[in-house]
Formats: C-alpha cells, structure tokens, sequence
C-alpha cells in the first residue's frame, strides 16, 4: 500500500458538509443558510492564510536584502568599527532628544514664555505624572533607600582614608540628612 493511497481512502471516508447538513433535522433554508456560512468561513480563512504567506515572503525578502545591504556597508570594517557604527545608531535618539532641550534653552531669549520655561513646565508635569501614578514609597522601601545609602556613604568613606583625601562635605550633608530622617521616623 502507498502513502498517496492512504490518502485517498480517508478522504473517502470523511463526510463532507452536504452529507452532513442532510442528517440536521432543519428546515432546508436553514440549511443552505448554514452552508453558505461555512462556505464563506473556509473561504476567509484560505484568502487570509493566502495574505499572510504572501505577507511573510515579503517580509524574509526584505529581510534578506537588508542582510545583504547591511553586509555590504560593513564590508571592510573591523569588529570594533562596526560596534562603533551600532552604538552610534543606538545611541541616534538620546541625541536628538538632547539637541531639542539644548535649542529650547537656547531659544528662551527668543521666545518669551518658552524655552526653559516650557522645559521646567514639562519636566513639572512629567514628575506630578510619575508621582500620581506610581504609589507612594512604603517605610520598607524608605529603609531600603536609606540602607543602600549608607552603605555608599560608608563605602566612599572607606575610599577617602585609603587614597588620604580628606572627608567630603557633601557626604556629610547627606549623612546629616539621612540621620534626620531615622530621628523623625520613630
């Protein structure tokens, strides 16, 4: 027996959708409703199987010519000259973000009522945003903050005695401030 023959007999033994809708005990108008339905289901679903598989040929050939193109701009490059090229365009929108608040800035002598203003109005609408949508921090996360602190305090402590510099005032300001708030807590 061959393969092609199994095939044929279990296609001769399925029934198909007349012999199916004939043993519904249904008005025929029903049943000839329920056939154009399943007739045009099966016709959707092979045109859309149809899009997506044109869809997808589409999509590896120009995938394929994007490989292509890009191995033809490396061509000649380094390892690293070609990392320095992928981090560049990584790198493209934070500079184009940084270009934009650098002209507003400068732009505030032009513009009354813009510029930086328009910047510290974004940046104070931004943070009331992030303050109403994130919860408040709990005390388990204030001691965590708190611990993490201290252990940078104490860790650049430990740095100015090694290396002799002498202490920094802006850590002490902090420790002050951090031991301000354990007094005020209890």
């Amino acid at each position: 027996m061959m393969p092609g023959d199994d095939k044929t007999q279990t296609t001769e033994e399925l029934p198909t959708l007349e012999d199916i809708m004939n043993e519904l005990p249904i008005a025929d108008e029903h049943k000839q409703a329920l056939t154009n339905l399943f007739t045009n289901l099966a016709t959707q679903v092979v045109e859309g199987n149809q899009k997506l598989a044109a869809m997808e040929a589409t999509i590896n050939e120009l995938s394929t010519k994007a490989n292509e193109a890009t191995a033809k701009a490396y061509e000649g490059l380094s390892a690293d000259q070609r990392y320095q090229i992928e981090m560049a365009k990584a790198a493209a929108p934070a500079q184009a973000a940084q270009t934009q608040m650098i002209s507003a800035m400068l732009g505030a002598g032009r513009n009354p009522g813009g510029g930086l203003e328009g910047l510290v109005k974004s940046a104070e609408s931004l943070n009331s945003l992030r303050n109403y949508l994130l919860p408040p921090a709990s005390p388990l996360q204030l001691a965590m903050e708190k611990a993490q602190i201290s252990q940078m305090i104490a860790q650049t402590r430990m740095m100015d005695k090694i290396t002799g510099r002498a202490s920094n005032k802006f850590v002490d300001t902090i420790t002050d401030e951090l031991l301000k708030g354990e007094g005020e807590g209890e």
